[in-house]
C-alpha cells in the first residue's frame, strides 16, 4: 500500500509538472536544448543536481535571461552559454515560459 502511495504521489507531481509546464515544455527550443539536462517536464534531476526550472520561477527575468545566455561554468554539471545559439526573441520566450512555472 506504501508503494502504491507513493507511486500516486510521484504520478500526481508530474502531471502538475506538466499542466503547469506544457508551454514551456512543448517550446522547440526547450526540446532541443533544454530538455536533455532539465527533463522532460522541466522537472530537473536531482542525482546530477539539476534543478527544476519550477524552483527558478521566482527569479528576475533578467537574471533568467544572464543565466540562459552566459550558462554557468561553476555548476556541476556546468550549463552551456546559449547566447550564441538562440536569438534574444527565444531567450525572451524561455524566461517567460519558466516565470509561469510559478
Amino acid at each position: 500500500m506504501r508503494k502504491f502511495l507513493l507511486a500516486l504521489m510521484f504520478l500526481s507531481a508530474l502531471q502538475v509538472a506538466e499542466a503547469f509546464g506544457g508551454e514551456l515544455t512543448s517550446d522547440p527550443n526547450y526540446q532541443a536544448r533544454c530538455k536533455i539536462c532539465h527533463g522532460n517536464n522541466a522537472e530537473g534531476k536531482a542525482t546530477m543536481k539539476i534543478p527544476a526550472l519550477a524552483s527558478r520561477a521566482n527569479r528576475d527575468a533578467s537574471e533568467l535571461t544572464k543565466a540562459i545566455e552566459d550558462g554557468n561554468s561553476t555548476s556541476t554539471p556546468k550549463m552551456p552559454s546559449f547566447k550564441e545559439k538562440l536569438t534574444a526573441e527565444d531567450i525572451k520566450t524561455l524566461v517567460a515560459e519558466i516565470k509561469a512555472l510559478k
